[in-house]
């Protein structure tokens, strides 16, 4: 059953509205990897060994033997929202996620590579159970929780011919999403898999500079209700180009990302538009240690006064993705000839959005107006082995 069909229903206002997703690039994150992070989310054409592999899998071609890395990334998304009900900014207790990933690559011999791995790739969560929900005195939240978990596992393979890497990385995204509105479950911890990939070229001019090339499917995710049928949300299919150039320790990456949330299932019944993402990466490398700085640019895909007189308050109360600009600084230190640390932050500043209900009379159950503020921090720590 999709969105729309559900569209004009109470029943389907109260879901959307447990329904919060609040990662960076929409409801993901910027990069899957330590090194991209620490680089804006640059990887394209930026070989980054084995955390590549699901990013541009051709780029694992770079690997030289083999090589394992497990990450954590500790995500810290600050929300607060309010309507004119009670005209009060209220904090989302949900304010902390643990991202794992573990990625490993290796030169099969001749031209083939090959490579599996464990990302987590967007995250979400808000709680408003404390709101207060009552007729006279309510906030117009009504005691929304909720919580997302999506991860990829993946198996990349390439192949390299001279300058030329092409690869791909069949998926299987998992994906559990958990919603409790006004003391109800509506959807209660439903776990769901379904399969997709991601392809990838890249090409090697021998002279520092590196073009690449990636597309990803659109993944489908049908989660049960309690009340019967099913919530469809679809992560959207997204490529991307890029390049990366290195002159001696010195190392400049862009890459530019079209995201299709306008087509995809359940983002496009509320109006999101496809997203354009800018991203640009700086690196300085010496033999024992690497510094990065990086920024990432997209405009949010939700749209606020829009003519759809709900989609104002289902987006910015329940689809806050509203981040725009995200700050990144990290690095690397070689501990030996087979371990190395990698270390990321992110800082995306506090974005104020308003929507208004057009059309609504401001004494509705559904205030008419909403306001949300949005701010996130992370950091990302991995551990690398070459053997």
């Amino acid at each position: 059953m999709t969105v729309r069909k559900f569209f004009k229903s109470f029943s389907f206002l109260s879901l959307m509205a447990a329904s919060a997703l609040h990662a960076t690039n929409g409801d993901q994150m910027i990069a899957t990897g330590t090194k991209s992070m620490g680089m804006g989310g640059v990887s394209v054409a930026m070989p980054f060994g084995a955390e590549s592999g699901l990013a541009n899998p051709a780029l694992i071609t770079y690997v030289e033997h083999s090589e394992i890395s497990g990450s954590a990334t500790l995500f810290f998304p600050d929300i607060k929202t309010k309507t004119n009900r009670d005209n009060t900014f209220h904090k989302s207790d949900s304010n902390f996620y643990l991202m794992p990933a573990v990625q490993y690559a290796t030169h099969l011999g001749g031209k083939a590579y090959a490579g599996l791995g464990v990302w987590g790739v967007a995250g979400m969560g808000v709680d408003f159970s404390d709101a207060p929900s009552g007729p006279l005195n309510g906030s117009g939240l009504l005691q929304m929780k909720d919580d997302l978990m999506i991860m990829h596992i993946a198996a990349p393979l390439a192949l390299k011919e001279g300058g030329m890497s092409i690869g791909i990385a069949p998926i299987l995204q998992v994906g559990m999403l958990d919603i409790e509105m006004l003391g109800s479950k509506v959807i209660d911890k439903d776990w769901e898999a379904n399969p997709g990939a991601v392809i990838g070229l890249a090409y090697d001019f021998d002279n520092g500079l590196i073009v690449g090339a990636k597309y990803r499917t659109p993944i489908s995710m049908d989660y049960d209700m309690k009340s019967g049928g099913s919530l469809s949300l679809q992560q959207p299919g997204e490529l991307g180009v890029g390049f990366s150039y290195t002159y001696g320790p010195h190392t400049l990456a862009f890459d530019y990302k079209r995201v299709q949330w306008g087509s995809a299932d359940g983002y496009s019944d509320f109006g999101w538009r496809s997203q354009d993402i800018y991203a640009v990466g700086y690196q300085y490398r010496t033999e024992n240690w690497a510094l990065r700085f990086g920024y990432n640019h997209g405009k949010s895909p939700i749209r606020t006064g829009s003519t759809e007189m709900l989609e104002d308050y289902f987006n910015l109360l329940g689809f806050p993705a509203t981040s725009k600009d995200h700050y990144t600084i990290g690095g690397t230190y070689t501990i030996d000839k087979e371990f190395s640390l990698d270390l990321a932050a992110v800082y995306s500043p506090k974005v104020t959005t308003s929507g208004e209900l057009v059309g609504r009379n401001p004494n509705s159950a559904i205030n008419e107006f909403i306001t949300n503020k949005h701010s996130e921090f992370s950091l990302t720590a991995q551990l690398n082995y070459k053997f």
